[in-house]
C-alpha cells in the first residue's frame, strides 16, 4: 500500500498537466479565432506544431530519465527542476504585443510554446513514469491513479470556466472608440500568471514527498544503459502496449473532434453566437462533468477490483459513445441547458477511461519486465504521451 501522504502528493501533481496543456487547447479557438479573427487553419497549425514538438521531446526525455542515476533517484530531480522551469516559461506564451499581425502572433506563440513544452517535458515524462514505480500491487495502482484523477477533475472545473473568467470586466480592454469591452486575450495574460504559480507549487510536491520504489532495487542498480533507438524498438514490440495505444488513438481522435467542434455548434447553433452565454454554459457543463466524474471515480475503482480493468474500460467506452450520440437530441436552440446532459455522461465516461488507461499502462510495464528483464517506465510513459499528442 502507498501511504496516504504520498498518494496526496502525487495526486496534487495531476492538475499541473491539465493547467499546462489543456487550458491552452480549450481556449485557443476562442482567443485566436473568435477574438483575433485568425483562420481556423492558423489556430490548428499552432496547436499541431506545439504537439509535434512535444512528441519529439517526450521519447528523448523518457530515455534520459530511464538511464539517469542520481542520489535523489531517476525521476524526482527532473520533476523538481521541470516544475520550476515550466512555471517561469508558461506566461510567455500569452504576453505577446497586441499590435502584432496574425503571422507574427503565430510565430510568437509557437516559439515560446516550444520553449515551454521543452521545459514541461522535463517535468511531465518523469511524473508519468513515477506513477509506474509507486506500487507493484495490481489494485493499489488503480487507487493511486484515482487520486490523481480526482484532483485533475477539479482542475478541469477551472478549465471549463476559464473562458468565462477571461471575459470578466476586470480584464476588459479599450477598443478604438475608447469603450471598455471584454477581452479573452487580456484575461488569459493574467490568468497565465496564476497558472504558473500553481504549476510551481503543485509541480514540485511529487519530487519532495513521493518515493521511487524501484530505484533502490538490484534490478535497476544492475540495469545497463540502453540506447534511445533500441529502447523505443523494444517498447514498440510489446503487443499489449500497442493494443492500448491503438485504443487510445481512436478514442482521443473522436474526443478531440467532439470537444473542439462541439464548442462551435453550441456557441453558434444552439446559442446564436452569444460568447458570454456560451462561456457560462460551458462552465456549468464542466461543473456537471466534474460532479459526476468525482462521484464515479471511486465507483470504477471499486468495480475494477471485482470485474477487472478491461471490463471497466468497456463500460466507460459505452458511456462516451452514448454522450456523443445524444447530441442529436440535446443540442437544441429552444432548450440550451439540455447540453448539460452531455457533461454528465462525459463525466461518467472519463472517470472510467482516465482511471483504467493509466493503470493498465503500468501493468504493461510489468509484462515488459517479465520478457526483457528491465524496467523502462520512462520509455513507456514517453511513447504513450506521444500517442496522446498524435491523436
Amino acid at each position: 500500500r502507498v501511504p496516504i501522504g504520498q498518494k496526496l502528493a502525487y495526486g496534487l501533481g495531476g492538475p499541473v498537466d491539465i493547467l499546462a496543456i489543456w487550458v491552452l487547447v480549450s481556449i485557443a479557438y476562442p482567443v485566436f479565432n473568435m477574438e483575433l479573427q485568425m483562420s481556423p487553419t492558423q489556430v490548428a497549425i499552432i496547436l499541431m506544431a506545439l504537439r509535434l514538438w512535444d512528441g519529439i521531446a517526450d521519447p528523448v526525455m523518457g530515455w534520459i530519465s530511464d538511464n539517469a542515476r542520481t542520489r535523489w533517484g531517476r525521476r524526482r530531480p527532473f520533476i523538481f527542476v521541470g516544475a520550476i522551469l515550466s512555471a517561469l516559461t508558461y506566461p510567455l506564451i500569452w504576453w505577446f504585443p497586441m499590435d502584432l499581425s496574425h503571422g507574427q502572433v503565430m510565430a510568437w506563440v509557437i516559439g515560446f510554446g516550444f520553449l515551454f513544452y521543452t521545459c514541461f517535458t522535463v517535468w511531465a515524462v518523469p511524473f508519468q513514469s513515477l506513477l509506474m514505480e509507486m506500487t507493484p500491487d495490481y489494485n493499489e495502482r488503480t487507487r493511486v491513479t484515482s487520486w490523481r484523477g480526482m484532483f485533475q477533475s477539479l482542475a478541469g472545473l477551472f478549465n471549463g470556466f476559464c473562458w468565462w473568467f477571461s471575459l470578466s470586466p476586470v480584464f476588459s480592454m479599450a477598443n478604438e472608440a475608447g469603450e471598455m469591452i471584454p477581452s479573452t486575450i487580456n484575461g488569459m495574460r493574467y490568468i497565465s500568471i496564476g497558472i504558473a504559480v500553481v504549476i510551481f507549487i503543485l509541480g514540485i510536491l511529487p519530487a519532495l514527498f513521493v518515493k521511487e520504489r524501484y530505484y533502490s532495487s538490484d534490478l535497476v542498480k544492475s540495469q545497463k544503459p540502453v540506447s534511445l533507438i533500441k529502447g523505443l524498438r523494444e517498447t514498440l514490440s510489446c503487443k499489449p502496449f500497442l493494443i492500448l495505444c491503438l485504443f487510445t488513438v481512436f478514442f482521443l481522435f473522436g474526443q478531440s473532434i467532439y470537444d473542439n467542434y462541439g464548442r462551435y455548434v453550441g456557441t453558434y447553433y444552439v446559442l446564436g453566437g452569444d460568447w458570454g452565454k456560451s462561456a457560462l454554459i460551458s462552465g456549468w457543463g464542466t461543473a456537471v462533468y466534474a460532479a459526476f466524474n468525482l462521484l464515479m471515480i471511486p465507483c470504477f475503482v471499486y468495480i475494477s477490483e471485482r470485474i477487472g480493468k478491461n471490463k471497466c474500460l468497456t463500460i466507460a467506452s459505452f458511456f462516451f459513445l452514448l454522450s456523443t450520440v445524444s447530441t442529436w437530441y440535446t443540442f437544441r436552440p429552444d432548450m440550451p441547458y439540455l447540453m448539460l446532459v452531455n457533461g454528465a455522461l462525459v463525466g461518467i465516461a472519463y472517470a472510467g477511461l482516465w482511471t483504467m488507461l493509466p493503470t493498465m499502462q503500468i501493468d504493461v510495464v510489468d509484462y515488459d519486465e517479465l520478457n526483457t528483464g528491465a524496467r523502462r517506465e520512462g520509455s513507456f510513459a514517453s511513447v504513450y504521451s506521444w500517442v496522446l499528442k498524435l491523436s
